[in-house]
């Protein structure tokens, strides 16, 4: 694993590390990268997603919340709904752009494939 440059991507790359640990025993990678991706999409798309997920007056319960009801209506299932629940739930909302990032290095470290 890559060396983190700061207290946030050191959190992005353990909390990657272990999705993607879970989603290859679960044989489910592809389905889990895709389930990212939306959230993403999601995420860029919304002004009101990015400030719940980067504003600290939120609390951990309300985030949670509204996580759960965000990932039941994108029918974000499986790994990485129960993902984005516990991210939640542990106030760690504000590094979910970097785990996206470093799942898919991982992912694609692990299928061999380099970057130019």
């Amino acid at each position: 694993m890559a060396q983190s440059s700061s207290p946030i991507s050191a959190v992005a790359e353990r909390y990657a590390g272990s999705l993607f640990e879970l989603a290859l025993q679960a044989n489910s990678v592809a389905q889990v990268d895709a389930d990212l991706t939306s959230f993403e999409a999601l995420l860029k798309g919304s002004a009101d997603l990015s400030r719940l997920i980067n504003s600290p007056v939120f609390s951990s319960e309300d985030q949670a919340k509204a996580i759960a009801a965000i990932v039941a209506k994108a029918k974000l299932g499986g790994l990485a709904g129960n993902f984005l629940r516990v991210v939640a739930k542990n106030r760690r909302l504000f590094a979910v752009p970097g785990m996206i990032k470093a799942f898919r290095r991982i992912a694609a470290d692990h299928r061999g494939e380099a970057s130019a």
